[in-house]
């Protein structure tokens, strides 16, 4: 006789409330106004702003884990204390606030900035403030994490052995890597990519500082969007602007896990 797993069963609430408490506010923001003012929404230029912000996150997705290949290679072969006591710091851009990660790329990459007079002595005329640059700067400093943690979960607890498994065949360490580790990370990969997207699609914080409009078009991108409905027009427009953010969010993360299931 099959035994009763009592603790499965004792959890299943926790399991409910959880789902209830994610899907309560998506619920009541959708069904607080009517689909005919979500539609005339749509005229307040909320879909010009996610173009931009889903164009611009998925860029600084594909640069996060791009540059999480090399990174994790690196680390996971290191044996140094040293690198490893670095690659800590990677968790450190999550735990600060976002106005202060604003605040910290003014400081750091604005033309009467050190490095930022560096930069314009190679590239005269340049400029940071309410750029394209600044958005993907502040983004890639904030999302990177997510991406170089999803591959490096993968590659250092299963993918390794494989490569050393291809080296003691007469692969190399370079064709090990990118015959073997890639491809054995392709979930990890697109995992990451899917993270670091939707982590760049929620930032509001450090664009209010960085990018509160891009120029020469004034484009505002979506989070930043909405908060300046919220304080200009006031809060259905900035709903019914939501609501528009969350749907097309939900078929694009949609459409990612459909793929995730067939890789």
């Amino acid at each position: 006789m099959k035994r009763v797993n009592s603790l499965y069963y004792l959890f299943i609430p926790f399991f409910a409330v959880y789902i209830l408490f994610i899907l309560t506010p998506v619920i009541r923001t959708l069904t607080f106004q009517s689909f005919e003012s979500i539609v005339r929404a749509s005229s307040n230029g909320i879909f010009e702003s996610l173009e931009y912000t889903y164009l611009l996150a998925l860029l600084v997705a594909v640069i996060s884990v791009g540059f999480s290949i090399p990174y994790v290679y690196f680390v996971s072969r290191s044996k140094h204390v040293v690198t490893k006591s670095l690659d800590s710091l990677v968790e450190l851009p999550i735990m600060i606030p976002h106005t202060v990660v604003g605040i910290m790329m003014l400081i750091t990459f604005e033309p009467d900035m050190p490095i930022g007079k560096l930069i314009s002595r190679i590239y005269p005329g340049y400029q940071f403030l309410d750029t394209f640059l600044a958005v993907i700067v502040s983004l890639f400093f904030l999302s990177s994490a997510y991406a170089i943690r999803a591959v490096q979960i993968s590659y250092s607890r299963d993918v390794m052995k494989y490569e050393d498994i291809g080296r003691t065949l007469g692969m190399t360490p370079l064709k090990s890597y990118f015959v073997i580790g890639i491809p054995s990370m392709a979930k990890a990969l697109l995992r990451g990519l899917i993270l670091s997207w939707a982590r760049s699609v929620s930032e509001v914080g450090s664009l209010l500082i960085v990018a509160f409009s891009i120029l020469p078009s004034g484009i505002h991108l979506a989070g930043v969007l909405i908060y300046y409905q919220f304080l200009s027009v006031g809060l259905p427009t900035a709903v019914a602007s939501s609501s528009i953010l969350i749907l097309t969010g939900l078929v694009a993360l949609l459409l990612v896990k459909i793929l995730e299931r067939e890789k």
